[in-house]
């Protein structure tokens, strides 16, 4: 092992770094317009194993190297820094190769890696065309996205909440399922947190065949946890969640520990609460700062220098075992690069993921930690035009306010301390005024709230993210009994596509079959825990002490200690401590499916 790492040292170490001079995207489109060139436009993430891959081969080939210098402004773009950039030209997938005229206007793009002969071959055909040619190329580009954009608007008009579209959906989703090894069928397989949850709850109200699906999916997803150090790869290369692609991001770890947490109160399967916590121990021993009481942004897949140069593949290094992984680091003196940047996104997802680790294992390291860098979320990144993406940049869109405000939520279930209740409600305040558009009734990115569409590329994620505030507007409405939170909601629902879409489906089952909330009136706050991790996916429970008489009122209620368990429109029952909170929840879920077979 040590002679083949030292011979392998010997070779990188005549290796060169890129000789391309790269400019920011700002200064590249100057740049253009003043040379009259066309932009070569990289989009990376110091994750991404095949960035790693193009930037040490591709981009340090001397005959793309001569023609990028002659004939090209190289742009280079930080996915993760730049999330407006990325989704306004990103191609589908990372690297993004992207060639733009002089004002910026795509020509062409991949999301895929491009060899040093086929980039020269994409360079050459590009110059070799008159501008005429060049101008109705960009031309075509600009009418099919405004076509597609047109579309959409009127995709999102307002239109009545039917149950076939959720039927649509699981038949899409029956049709494509991999029965053997869970999630869609064919490659690559990601672990798409909304499939699950779809499933989960149309096991409840609609068929119990989606049950095995459910276990069959959260299966698939855990066998791309690395067994050595923990954590979730980004994806599998194959179909049956076998060789993966070896970044693990800080947003993976937060979003698939929360799925597993409530795979286990679905399934009352214990691995999947120790998956969970095999994701958040891995965030705390790799990417949390204590001293700055936040996480860093991934993984990567491959040890990489300073340069950029590809020590060891991510395929070479990850499958070893510990001590083999440690002779690697010792004799290379790199490990797995660690990309030292902080997003307040990421950090509010990780954050709410250390409150559900709390709660399932009541063990005060996990909550002490998410407290701390909620904290320093709150501290450093709200504003009055929301909270910031970093700490270094101040701009803000809306998955930023919407993680935030899933965190500051969870904190209040958790601690039952009202500031972070009254927090959530200044977080909508802002959506509302800054990221909301009363004409189309849906959020986008600040600088969108008119619609303009120049920075969404992305319309699932914008569907996803509607969703989502929809559901923290419907728990703020049953935390406060304040029904205008509601009504927005719906507002938002009713103008999805109605199309076969997880977000979609799940934004539906809100508005049909609406989650339920756990009142825990006077009770202790250890009975709450209890009650929180019932099924925090579709059960929202906080605690409400017995001298906070005015908000007992509010909800309609006498200031005497029980549990209530109701939605935004009826309260189905009372129980006390003694009672099997788990079992008088979902029989309450599973009789929606009763009342809508009896109509």
């Amino acid at each position: 092992m040590k002679k083949f790492l030292f011979a392998f040292l010997l070779v990188i170490s005549f290796s060169f770094a890129s000789e391309i001079k790269w400019y920011s995207f700002e200064e590249g489109l100057k740049k253009a317009q003043k040379e009259n060139k066309l932009i070569l436009m990289d989009i990376y993430a110091q994750w991404c194993h095949w960035c790693n891959v193009i930037e040490n081969t591709t981009y340090r080939d001397k005959s793309v190297i001569s023609i990028i210098e002659k004939n090209y402004i190289p742009v280079r773009v930080d996915a993760e820094k730049y999330p407006d950039i990325n989704k306004k030209y990103n191609q589908g997938g990372l690297p993004t190769t992207v060639i733009l005229t002089s004002k910026g206007e795509i020509l062409w793009g991949s999301g895929r890696y491009i060899s040093p002969e086929d980039m020269v071959k994409l360079l050459k055909y590009f110059i070799s065309l008159p501008d005429k040619e060049i101008k109705q190329i960009a031309e075509r580009n600009k009418l099919r996205k405004e076509a597609f954009l047109k579309r959409f608007s009127k995709k999102i008009r307002k239109k009545q909440i039917d149950h076939k579209v959720i039927k649509k959906t699981f038949r899409y989703v029956d049709l494509k399922f991999d029965e053997e090894y869970g999630g869609f069928i064919g490659a690559p397989k990601f672990p798409i947190d909304e499939l699950p949850y779809f499933l989960m709850l149309y096991a409840l109200f609609d068929n119990d065949i989606a049950y095995k699906m459910v276990k069959k999916t959260l299966d698939g997803y855990s066998r791309i946890i690395d067994p050595v150090e923990g954590g979730i790869y980004r994806y599998s290369t194959t179909e049956y969640w076998t060789h993966p692609h070896y970044e693990k991001l800080l947003k993976d770890q937060g979003e698939i520990t929360i799925l597993f947490f409530n795979g286990y109160s679905f399934t009352q399967d214990k691995k999947y609460k120790e998956y969970a916590l095999s994701l958040v121990d891995f965030a705390l021993n790799k990417l949390y700062d204590p001293e700055k009481n936040l996480f860093y942004n991934s993984q990567g897949a491959d040890i990489v220098d300073e340069h950029g140069t590809i020590l060891m593949s991510g395929e070479e290094f990850f499958p070893k075992g510990k001590e083999e992984r440690e002779t690697v680091v010792s004799i290379l003196g790199y490990g797995p690069n660690i990309e030292k940047s902080i997003y307040f996104s990421t950090n509010a997802l990780m954050s709410n993921a250390l409150f559900y680790a709390y709660a399932y294992t009541e063990e005060e390291k996990y909550k002490d930690i998410a407290l701390k860098t909620l904290e320093s979320v709150l501290k450093n990144g709200l504003t009055e035009e929301g909270v910031k993406y970093a700490p270094d940049i101040k701009k803000y869109y809306l998955h930023t306010q919407v993680y935030t405000l899933e965190a500051v939520l969870t904190a209040y279930q958790i601690t039952g301390n009202i500031f972070y209740l009254e927090t959530a409600k200044k977080l909508v305040d802002i959506l509302l005024k800054k990221y909301y558009s009363h004409k189309t009734k849906i959020f986008t990115d600040k600088d969108n709230v008119g619609l303009s569409f120049d920075h969404i590329s992305f319309v699932d994620d914008l569907i996803n993210l509607n969703y989502r505030v929809s559901k923290q507007l419907y728990k703020l409405s049953l935390f406060t009994g304040e029904n205008r939170f509601k009504e927005i909601a719906d507002e938002t629902i009713k103008r999805l596509p109605a199309k076969a879409n997880l977000s979609v489906a799940l934004a539906y089952y809100l508005y049909l079959n609406p989650p339920l909330a756990l009142h825990v009136i006077g009770n202790s706050v250890n009975t709450n825990i209890k009650t929180f991790k019932v099924f925090p996916f579709w059960a929202f429970s906080h605690f409400i002490p017995l001298k906070d008489k005015e908000r007992i009122k509010n909800l309609g209620y006498k200031a005497e200690k029980g549990i209530f368990i109701c939605n935004p429109v009826v309260c189905f029952k009372r129980i006390d401590e003694k009672d099997n909170f788990q079992k008088e929840v979902f029989n309450i879920l599973k009789s929606y499916r009763e009342m809508k077979e009896g109509i």
